[in-house]
């Protein structure tokens, strides 16, 4: 099968979870035999090659025209003023306009030269985003399908944040368009459905990660570790007034924070004895944060709202206690108490309770982190989730031909 996935962070580079997932399941679906495209229409300051092929997976890096290297995509102040001003004069609007229709122009030619048979497309787009008007996705020869990561108008709902209208409509539009639609968790279909009022079910086809790295390395007991973008929704600032308190109780842990946001801001939540023990790196690759995940003990991610997150896959898969969310889609995951932990990420009590008793209780962490690796093995292998996805894949295909046949 020839599958082309549009997307707009394929790694390396600083990229979030959708990213990751597309070029986690292009590489295995190549291993299966099948040929894998991707093409994207990238944000500003995305550094990466325009084309390369990454074990199997061609990979096309369309940029915008204003993307002239001001803006370096690093949260710096530079970067701030540089996106006002393409924002506020309109040009991102006219440039988005332009590059979305040569970005669909790129598709259709690779459509035909490559014999494509299915085009998959995730809900969150940046370029949906950027314009003032509707960005209306064109037909092609081949189904469309839209995978349910979270759109922007799903997460400002699940943050009780004001929706914004004009990109509403974009991905309400997007959505309608669709030949088809999928998506990473039960719970985000259903909230999915019942805010842009769509009535068809949509099949389910979780997140999942190379489940078989080794990870044979010695555990730091009291190493503590998060990763993911430092924003509110993923729970970085209540895990650091957490912080606090697991300080006092363990002296001897530390917390190490991986992941691209406003790191001064964020330490100024830390008290003084609590500030010397928490690391933050940055963005790093992602092999870098899988050697980090194997020497930690215990890994922590207090969202707010998830889709189907990556980062607790790839901490439980690394022998990691993990605690969760207990909203979203966490308890689709983790089951409290037996696989995980699951936390109010608003208690901050509750999340620093969660981390000291993982740290202190040596027997009931190692069997929480074992269940935990089961479970990822069992059900989020990403052998078994590629061979979901092409037989989704053929069904959508065949739907396809057959309404085509009855038009004609």
């Amino acid at each position: 099968m020839n599958i082309l996935y549009i997307c707009e962070e394929y790694p390396p580079g600083k990229i979030g979870g959708i990213g990751t997932m597309v070029n986690v399941l292009g590489r295995e679906l190549v291993k299966q035999g099948h040929n894998v495209f991707t093409v994207g229409l990238y944000p500003h300051g995305y550094a990466q090659a325009d084309y390369e092929e990454d074990h199997g997976v061609k990979v096309w890096r369309l940029r915008y025209r204003s993307d002239m290297g001001l803006i370096k995509n690093n949260y710096s102040i530079a970067d701030l003023f540089f996106w006002r001003c393409l924002k506020y004069s309109s040009l991102l609007h006219w440039d988005t306009i332009s590059s979305s229709k040569r970005l669909f122009g790129f598709i259709k030619k690779i459509v035909e030269q490559y014999h494509i048979d299915v085009i998959e497309i995730p809900d969150w787009n940046t370029f949906l985003h950027n314009s003032l008007t509707t960005i209306h996705i064109p037909e092609f020869e081949v189904p469309l399908i839209v995978k349910l990561n979270g759109t922007h108008s799903y997460f400002r709902k699940e943050m009780n944040m004001p929706l914004y209208k004009r990109i509403f409509r974009a991905e309400n539009a997007l959505l309608r368009r669709a030949d088809a639609i999928s998506s990473v968790s039960g719970y985000t279909a259903r909230e999915t459905k019942k805010l842009f009022g769509l009535t068809e079910d949509f099949s389910i086809l979780y997140n999942s990660i190379n489940a078989q790295r080794d990870t044979e390395t010695v555990k730091i007991a009291d190493k503590v570790i998060f990763t993911g973008t430092l924003i509110q929704k993923k729970g970085i600032y209540s895990l650091l007034e957490a912080w606090n308190l697991v300080k006092r109780q363990n002296p001897s842990v530390t917390l190490h924070v991986f992941g691209k946001g406003p790191v001064n801001e964020l330490k100024k939540i830390l008290g003084k004895e609590a500030s010397a023990s928490v690391s933050f790196y940055g963005h790093v690759s992602r092999e870098k944060l899988l050697d980090e995940l194997a020497t930690a003990a215990v890994a922590v991610f207090p969202s707010y709202s998830e889709c189907f997150s990556l980062a607790p896959l790839e901490a439980m898969a690394a022998g990691c206690a993990v605690i969760y969310t207990v909203n979203s889609s966490g308890p689709e995951l983790i089951a409290d108490g037996e696989n995980g932990l699951l936390v109010n990420p608003d208690d901050v009590n509750a999340i620093a309770k969660a981390i000291s008793r993982l740290v202190e209780n040596s027997e009931f962490r190692e069997s929480i982190a074992n269940a935990g690796k089961r479970t990822v093995s069992e059900r989020f292998d990403i052998t078994s989730s590629a061979i979901q996805h092409i037989i989704f894949y053929n069904e959508i295909i065949e739907r396809f031909k057959r309404k085509n046949d009855r038009v004609l």
